[in-house]
Order: C-alpha cells, then sequence, then structure tokens
C-alpha cells in the first residue's frame, strides 16, 4: 500500500502491517483528531488505554510516517505549546494555525472548541 493511498482507519492499520500494536493505535487516535481542534500528548495516551504513556505517544508520533494524513502537528503539550525542535514546533504552530486553531504566545488555546 502506498503511503497516499491511506485514507481510513482500517487503511492506517494495513499500511503499518508489523508495527507495534501501541503505534496503529496512536496514529488511529490521532487521525480522528479533526481539522481546527487538537488534543495532548497525555490525552492521546489516555484514549488508548495507556495514561502514563505520554512520553511514548510523543516519540511515536515523531517518526510519523504518515504526515498529512495523520496530523501529528494537532498532538500539543499539556500547557498547549508545541514541543521538540523550535523549527519543528514552529512549523507544527504554523499548521494548526492555518487549520483555524487558535494560538496566543505560540500556545494553542485549550478549550471545550479546540480539546479533543
Amino acid at each position: 500500500m502506498r503511503k497516499q493511498d491511506v485514507k481510513t482507519e482500517e487503511d492506517i492499520a494495513r499500511y503499518l502491517e508489523g508495527w507495534s500494536d501501541f503505534e496503529k493505535a496512536v496514529y488511529v487516535a490521532t487521525f480522528r483528531i479533526p481539522r481546527g481542534m487538537v488534543s495532548t500528548y497525555g490525552r492521546v495516551a489516555k484514549t488508548i488505554g495507556r495514561p502514563k504513556a505520554s512520553r511514548a505517544v510523543a516519540n511515536t508520533l515523531h517518526a510519523n510516517p504518515l504526515w498529512p494524513t495523520v496530523p501529528c502537528h494537532r498532538v500539543v503539550c499539556s500547557d498547549g505549546s508545541f514541543g521538540g525542535p523550535r523549527d519543528h514546533a514552529n512549523g507544527r504552530m504554523k499548521h494548526v494555525i492555518e487549520e483555524g486553531t487558535p494560538v496566543v504566545d505560540g500556545k494553542v488555546v485549550l478549550n471545550k472548541d479546540t480539546l479533543v
């Protein structure tokens, strides 16, 4: 399967054949985040039933082979900031702003209208 053919959650699982169940779950949960909204690494970890695995979620998303289909730029730190190297953080921030997510002083405004 080619990357550009991935359109559904089932496609993600097929594309990631041989990857761990944890990694697949992270990518599927991230795939579900709608445009204009974000989640946090901790919330993704809770969503997949691994509430203490927020660091592992971040590490998994760092190696995202399915961007932009799996929109890892929509996952932020618990304070709304964009972790990682500055150039990567700025790129992710640019993408969420383009999608209509409010950002103030380099952090996503986390509230019921922006947070999944």
